[in-house]
């Protein structure tokens, strides 16, 4: 019973199975839905590299990998409602008398994950993640309403990125006592990420093509308009 039970919780909820080795799966590469030029999906996937801290060891990145994995299973992967993203935390919140206590101790299932990390994790920073976990199972004692303010809170995901944080502050130090220079961009830092999604210009020939396939007749070549003419 014991066995099926924490088969369930794995495969199920946090989604780890033999196939992405248990939620360690390529800490570099990733495999994402894939969508055409206007934007919608085409039903495959591609892979693309993933971007995690520079200087962090191969061990750390599989764990960083494995805590976003279940921070996401958790408190985003079932379904969208009026803007929110609820998971499976949400979910097993509404079972009566005994949701929020199952739900605190999968947090703490993903904070114990967090301390697998080379060194383990500083007192400062587990104190944090607790924090969260205590904030998050107090409010979702609120009827109906505490599960909704859950969904926003989001414990899990708010310790997958105290644990990023850090990691990406060891990466730092890494290199610095490598005497590596540091990289001009860090593609894990968020808001590195949307600078540069600000400043890349739109490619021309991927919009006009978007826009034909969008059937704008003002993006059809010029030359087809002038063969039409004679």
């Amino acid at each position: 019973m014991t066995s099926m039970i924490a088969k369930f919780f794995t495969q199920k909820i946090l989604g780890e199975s033999i196939s992405n080795k248990f939620g360690t799966e390529d800490p570099y590469f990733e495999h994402v839905p894939a969508t055409r030029l206007n934007g919608t999906p085409s039903g495959k996937l591609k892979k693309r590299k993933k971007a995690l801290p520079p200087g962090i060891s191969d061990h750390d990145a599989k764990v960083l990998t494995k805590v976003k994995r279940r921070a996401y299973r958790l408190d985003l992967s079932l379904f969208n409602c009026c803007g929110i993203r609820f998971g499976w935390s949400s979910a097993i919140g509404l079972v009566p008398a005994i949701g929020d206590v199952l739900d605190a101790l999968m947090a703490l299932i993903v904070m114990r994950t967090c301390g697998q990390i080379e060194g383990g994790l500083p007192t400062s920073l587990k104190a944090k993640m607790m924090s969260n976990i205590i904030l998050d199972f107090v409010v979702g004692l609120v009827p109906f309403v505490g599960d909704v303010v859950d969904a926003l809170f989001r414990a899990n995901t708010r310790n997958a990125a105290l644990l990023e944080v850090y990691l990406r502050e060891q990466g730092k130090k890494n290199l610095r006592n490598k005497g590596q220079p540091l990289p001009a961009v860090d593609p894990s830092d968020p808001d590195e990420f949307d600078r540069l999604q600000n400043e890349t210009p739109p490619d021309r020939s991927k919009s006009r093509q978007h826009d034909v396939e969008m059937g704008d007749s003002r993006a059809q070549p010029k030359s087809s308009s002038r063969r039409e003419r004679r």
